[in-house]
């Protein structure tokens, strides 16, 4: 009869014998397992690595462009008369603006109606826009109404549906057009407000009506909402103006400036004035001034952000003597390739034609742990004498010997270099600019040409303000370091970059390793099964001898016994 756990009939330890030939076998499993570890980590510490990059590039991002740098501040001397603000290429200086009217909406109201449920009558509505222009009785000239071409009519329709104050004040608003409408209780009746929700004369209503009731001028029915304002009173005329639409009128260093709007963004370039009030006749300073706190506090954050860059990598492939505190990618290609290309540009000069063509030139420098440092003093001065070359030294920018020549913008694809620039055809705001640029032909997009593609001028976009036609000099186009770090860690964080392709990789041969641990899993098994099987038979014969020794040894005495 078999014995039912190995080892109980002879003695034998089959359970440890086994449990310590299978931790022979499971050596290279072992091997595997810590491999397995080691990728496990390099793809974590990888994925710190990426995530440095990425807060690093946020950094240097901000810094590619050169609005960054062009920090202006606007200042009102009565921030109650017009508050302003810059997009950092408005001209440095003083400007005296004074405001003697500020631009309004009109307003035409319809009276006499006891409840908003009152029928008003049924029909069509159309809505124009426009500038209306007062009768002239010397010379005499008729009054005229001239439709603004930069808006489409709103037609609406009045039906048994909407035919009450209140209906027709909703199907105005639910056609949600440039005009508005509400309901006004005077305390002698309600009134219908009708509003142009523009402001300046060129936004002035004019309200045609087809009456169900064929009398389209009357103050009868729907034409009661009629007006034109070159009509008569009564006869086509028949809302009352409450609100005559008005243009802002302002002088800016003397000069007359009429606009539609009280936001003005088109007055002085690169200054958007928001009026709040007229001035009473004084003139209120506006100052543009260089805003260099702007430009220090941009510059500390690169420092700031690169150094923190430096920390990760350092900590990442640092070697330790000991071994026990070294990075995980300690010696790993990858992680040098990363450090050597930021390094590359961090060390590099920049062609941009200036005086300040290095980190240096501004008070930042390397310092022998690997970290940068930043002299505030140099950087002072240098924002203070150079405060216009201080945005190329980080940001894609352009420099032209012609001064009705200026950068507007450049993609990734546009490649450092002097271009030459000729101009045949000015730009407008209906005819494209024609030209080339690196002797080729650019596109023209209003006053802007902007570089071919398929050539080193790809999408450089420069702005001609006017000029001759013919040789116009030459445009130096430069990379400064916020853009090129930008380029570089955006290949780097890439799809197809190198990290990608390293994570990728490791994580390939974590998959091999677990396929390798489920094969060698069910070869420990085979194995262990057989040694439990070799072992238990040898138990069991063992055990068998052992009975057959004692039975043996019984007869052997008996024998004895016997013959004594």
């Amino acid at each position: 009869m078999g014995i039912s756990s190995a080892g109980i009939g002879s003695g034998l330890d089959v359970e440890s014998i086994v449990a310590s030939l299978m931790n022979v076998e499971k050596k290279p499993l072992n091997a595997v397992a810590k491999q397995k570890t080691t990728y496990q980590s390099e793809i974590s510490a990888y994925g710190s690595l990426k995530s440095a990059l990425s807060t690093f590039q946020t950094s240097v991002s901000a810094l590619s462009s050169v609005t960054k740098f062009n920090a202006q501040t606007v200042t009102s001397a009565n921030t109650s008369v017009f508050s302003a603000t810059s997009n950092g290429s408005a001209t440095v200086g003083d400007y005296a603006v004074s405001v003697s009217q500020l631009a309004k909406s009109q307003k035409l109201a319809l009276g006499g109606f006891a409840n908003t449920s009152d029928v008003v009558g049924t029909g069509t509505l159309t809505i124009s826009f426009g500038t209306f222009t007062p009768e002239v009785i010397s010379p005499p000239s008729p009054s005229t109404f001239s439709p603004n071409v930069a808006k489409t009519d709103v037609n609406i329709t009045i039906d048994s549906t909407n035919n009450t104050l209140a209906g027709v004040r909703d199907a105005i608003n639910a056609a949600n057009s440039s005009v508005s409408a509400t309901i006004v209780n005077d305390g002698a009746g309600n009134r219908l407000v009708i509003t142009s929700k523009d402001t300046g004369e060129v936004n002035s209503l004019k309200i045609s009506v087809v009456d169900d009731d064929a009398n389209h001028l009357d103050a009868v029915g729907l034409s009661q909402l009629a007006y034109d304002p070159t009509a008569s009173a009564g006869a086509g005329k028949n809302l009352t103006q409450v609100q005559a639409a008005k243009d802002a009128i302002l002088e800016v260093d003397g000069i007359a400036v009429v606009k539609s709007s009280n936001s003005i963004s088109d007055m002085i370039e690169g200054v958007t004035l928001n009026l709040l009030t007229t001035s009473g006749g004084n003139a209120v300073s506006l100052g543009v001034a260089s805003n260099q706190e702007a430009v220090k506090t941009s510059v500390t954050a690169f420092v700031d952000a690169f150094n923190k860059l430096d920390t990760t990598l350092r900590n990442l492939t640092k070697f330790d003597g000991a071994g026990k505190a070294s990075g995980v990618l300690l010696g790993d290609a990858t992680a040098r390739g990363v450090i050597n290309q930021i390094r590359a540009v961090m060390t590099s000069t920049v062609a941009n034609g200036s005086s300040l063509n290095s980190l240096s030139h501004i008070g930042v420098s390397f310092q022998r742990t690997g970290q940068l440092a930043l002299d505030a003093t140099k950087l002072t001065s240098a924002i203070t004498n150079n405060f216009g070359d201080i945005a190329s030294l980080f940001a894609a920018t352009a420099k032209a010997t012609d001064p009705q020549i200026s950068f507007v913008a450049s993609t990734s694809k546009t490649q450092a270099g002097t271009y030459a620039v000729t101009v045949s055809q000015l730009g407008t705001s209906l005819v494209n600019a024609q030209g080339t640029i690196n002797g080729v032909t650019a596109t023209g997009s209003g006053t802007n040409l902007i570089g071919a593609i398929g050539d080193a001028s790809e999408g450089l976009s420069l702005k001609v303000a006017g000029g001759a036609l013919g040789a116009r000099g030459t445009v130096n186009f430069s990379i400064g370091y916020a853009a090129q770090l930008d380029s570089v860690i955006k290949n780097l964080l890439s799809d197809t970059g190198i990290l990608t392709a390293k994570t990728d990789g490791i994580t390939n041969s974590i998959k091999r390793l677990d396929k390798q641990t489920d094969a060698l899993n069910v070869r420990l098994a085979s194995i262990e099964a057989r040694y439990r099987a070799q072992f238990t038979r040898l138990d069991t014969l063992l055990s068998s001898m052992s009975t057959t020794s004692s039975f043996l040894t019984q007869q052997i005495a008996s024998i004895n016994a016997n013959n004594n």
